[in-house]
């Protein structure tokens, strides 16, 4: 692939990332190889996929399930962007506690989990441990504060099984080696090893070895089920209990909220293109305004002309409100992730979690649906509401 060959829209600001990480990849056709892990099922990383499937490729670049894991340091440079790393931790600026700059230096930190600048951002030491020391060791991306996480403990690194491709919990090669060309001492803190970095197109697709060697529909697969996303997407055992805490839903749960919501039935495709990250992958069809157009047309002819929508509030605005908390609540009724339950129950006394809370029901209560915004509202007037989608009509 030519530099002259890149869409343009790698070349705006907010995918400075993305491209940096393809032009790694411009010195030559990338040869097929085993994994990182020596699997060789598993080819050597998305740039393989993307000599064919090039506008998948550049989509994922800009998704987050590029940017689950990055290496710190000199690292990406050594492993010259293979293995579906597409982001050098110091390179992109993101920021290192100041409280203690030798343990929290780019000489100790091997990679940032979460490195996509949406939430949050935390750091692993080259022995493949969760640094904790002092606390102060969670990055806020939305506040630009922050938090505790697991201060003072001994924390592993044990989450490779939703932020890397082709997984292996038994698998031994980092924690007895280390990263080949990049850490060469063991990282015994890392539980697991896996055969690429971050969620690259195997890890839905399946080992693409074979795929990539002699390509058929045959031998690669194409799963469209809710049930793959729930695969990462799902907190617990029980993907049908929506878990909650602190007045909130807890964040990775769009799975058991879809279950619990009236879009139970929907495959995640009716709405997300999966290549895509975040509101760019929003399937809005031609002649619609948003991606709920498409089914609810009754909803939006009573919608539009009415107060709401002319002060530009969306279907997601309150169907959707932020019950769910990843890292920060903006507000007593306001986390920073959309839930996906959707149903409101407009009863004045509803209460959305259990009583213990350490679940959400199968519906939003008016606090999250309409108090995040109107901080000033009554539950009981609203209540007595009608129709909310022909206010002021």
């Amino acid at each position: 692939m030519r530099m002259d060959g890149i869409p343009k829209f790698l070349l705006v600001p907010s995918y400075v990332l993305g491209l940096a990480a393809l032009l790694l990849f411009l010195g030559g056709e990338p040869t097929l190889a085993a994994g990182l892990n020596g699997d060789p099922a598993y080819t050597e990383g998305p740039q393989v996929c993307g000599t064919c499937h090039k506008k998948a490729y550049e989509d994922w670049l800009s998704h987050g399930h590029s940017r689950k894991l990055a290496i710190g340091g000199r690292m990406l440079r050594k492993l010259r962007g293979k293995y579906g790393l597409t982001v050098s931790a110091r390179d992109a600026g993101i920021p290192l506690p100041d409280h203690d700059p030798k343990l929290y230096s780019w000489k100790n930190v091997a990679f940032v989990v979460g490195s996509s600048k949406h939430w949050k951002s935390r750091y692993v030491d080259k022995k493949g441990f969760l640094i904790t020391k002092g606390g102060k060791n969670q990055y806020n991306w939305q506040t630009g504060t922050w938090s505790d996480y697991h201060k003072d403990q001994k924390k592993p690194y044990s989450c490779g099984s939703c932020h890397t491709t082709g997984y292996r919990p038994d698998g031994k090669v980092f924690a007895e080696k280390g990263f080949p060309g990049a850490t060469k001492k063991g990282m015994p803190g890392i539980k697991g090893d896996w055969a690429q970095f971050n969620i690259a197109c195997e890890a839905c697709h399946g080992p693409g070895a074979v795929h990539s060697d002699k390509p058929t529909k045959e031998n690669i697969k194409i799963d469209k089920s809710a049930e793959l996303c729930g695969t990462c997407h799902t907190r617990g055992s029980d993907p049908n209990v929506v878990i909650a805490k602190g007045g909130f839903i807890r964040h990775h749960e769009q799975y058991p909220e879809l279950l619990n919501s009236p879009h139970k039935k929907l495959n995640c495709g009716a709405c997300h293109n999966p290549h895509v990250g975040r509101a760019r992958g929003l399937l809005v069809k031609a002649g619609n305004k948003e991606v709920c157009d498409s089914c609810h047309k009754e909803q939006r002819e009573e919608y539009d002309g009415s107060v709401m929508q002319e002060a530009g509030v969306q279907c997601q605005d309150c169907h959707m409100g932020r019950a769910t908390k990843s890292a920060v609540r903006n507000g007593p009724y306001e986390g920073d992730v959309w839930t996906h339950i959707v149903k409101i129950n407009t009863s004045a006394d509803y209460e959305m979690f259990t009583e213990d809370g350490s679940r959400a029901k199968p519906a939003m209560s008016l606090e999250f649906a309409c108090l995040r915004c109107h901080a000033d509202g009554d539950t009981e007037e609203y209540a007595k509401i009608e129709n909310f989608h022909t206010i002021g009509q």
